[in-house]
């Protein structure tokens, strides 16, 4: 960085924690390291590190999560800033707080593996984490807020779809929803909002607008190795929201 400057006010130091959520088909779960140093040596913590003065904080947020994970190749997104003042107690520290959302090809493809200050790298589910009190930093309140975030994008976004792998069944995109929004919702009706109203080819609703056709489309395939009645596998169909969402005749409100 060309030039230098000396400011009369000191200067906190930045840093970035990435909450990595991800899916294994029942239960939503936090990647975490075991801290190989000190601070908290052996505790949990969220990916994370110092930003260097080249670079940007998603740039920061990136590089710490490949160096200490492996992870790459993922989309951040901002979910606000923990600033207390005690919350390092090396020195005065202001984290902005990322996440991302993995499905569980890339949870447990091989590729996610400790590395530099990470002892050890673990799946831990959500649920303990926000209900208990075992990492360190104020890394509770960083997952808190990124799973404040996430909840509140999914009426209006299809961010669900991320957890998920590419083909996927009505059951665990449900299980998705009802983890996230902490509610459960009518096997049919769910079904029929994401897949579509079978009478609703050609028809239009009393207000003018066409009946929801769905924005999954059915791949033909279906679940093996099952005893009951097979599931259908899904994918989502970016072309059908995109025409719905275009027509304002699509919202992911239940």
């Amino acid at each position: 960085m060309e030039g230098s400057y000396n400011y009369r006010f000191p200067r906190p130091a930045v840093t970035t924690d990435c909450v990595i959520f991800g899916f294994d088909g029942n239960k939503i779960k936090v990647l975490l390291i075991t801290r190989e140093n000190e601070p908290f040596k052996g505790k949990l913590a969220l990916p994370g590190g110092f930003l260097e003065m080249e670079e940007t904080l998603e740039a920061c947020a990136l590089r710490e999560l490949k160096e200490e994970t492996g992870v790459t190749e993922v989309r951040l997104r901002e979910a606000g800033t923990l600033s207390g003042i005690d919350r390092d107690p090396r020195t005065r520290v202001i984290s902005i707080v990322f996440y991302s959302l993995l499905n569980s090809d890339r949870m447990y493809s091989g590729d996610i593996i400790a590395q530099s200050d990470a002892k050890e790298i673990s799946w831990v589910e959500l649920d303990e984490l926000l209900s208990g009190d075992r990492l360190a930093f104020d890394h509770k309140k960083a997952v808190q807020m990124a799973f404040a975030n996430l909840a509140g994008r999914l009426n209006k976004e299809p961010v669900a779809f991320e957890l998920l792998n590419d083909v996927f069944t009505i059951k665990e995109l449900q299980r998705v929803y009802e983890l996230l929004l902490n509610r459960s919702f009518d096997r049919a009706n769910f079904h029929k909002k994401m897949v579509g109203d079978p009478t609703a080819k050609g028809k239009v609703k009393k207000n003018g607008r066409k009946k929801n056709t769905g924005i999954l489309t059915d791949t033909g395939e279906v679940m093996k190795d099952t005893k009951h009645k097979p599931a259908k596998y899904y994918i989502f169909d970016l072309q059908k929201y995109n025409e719905l969402m275009e027509k304002e005749d699509f919202n992911f409100g239940f």
